[in-house]
């Protein structure tokens, strides 16, 4: 019966970790996965300092097919897309003037830091500033699924 009962937890363990992300999403992980569409723009436009700052969360609610980033003018937006609807945006802006807005809906994340809460037809948008590194992150994820959406948005949010 202890062999029965560990054979099938054994199991259980092994289905739902191969339902959970299997990709590494640390910033040299996404460098060498994604070299063009990641790594390239990332090392060639920000510093070390800028990189560790990146708003990377780690943990996403599905398996990104594609990880993208691009920079301008001290902006970097990262964006992690699937085969299915789901996205996630990520805005990092790097020693923004202080001109993050007050949201009628807000939030206090794991870290501490308050963030605005925007709900559209399809996603959910989080905006907080972070005094230790000064930026500021806008959070955008799209999923068709409205019950699940803000929860696995305020998952991924407070793992960055």
């Amino acid at each position: 019966m202890k062999k029965l009962s560990a054979v099938i937890f054994m199991t259980a363990v092994l289905f739902i970790s191969g339902c959970s992300s299997d990709k590494n999403l640390t910033l040299e992980a996404l460098k060498e996965t994604y070299p063009d569409n990641f790594g390239k723009p990332v090392e060639d436009t920000l510093s070390e300092s800028e990189q560790e700052a990146l708003g990377l969360p780690s943990e996403l609610a599905f398996t990104p097919e594609e990880v993208k980033a691009a920079s301008q003018e001290q902006e970097t937006e990262v964006t992690y897309s699937s085969d299915s609807e789901k996205e996630v945006l990520v805005l990092t802006k790097f020693n923004p003037e202080n001109n993050i807005k007050t949201a009628e809906e807000q939030v206090t994340l794991d870290s501490g830091s308050v963030a605005g809460i925007k709900r559209g037809d399809a996603s959910v948008i989080f905006e907080w500033y972070d005094s230790e590194d000064n930026v500021i992150y806008q959070f955008q994820y799209t999923s068709g699924d409205d019950e699940k959406r803000l929860e696995e948005a305020l998952e991924m949010v407070n793992s960055i």
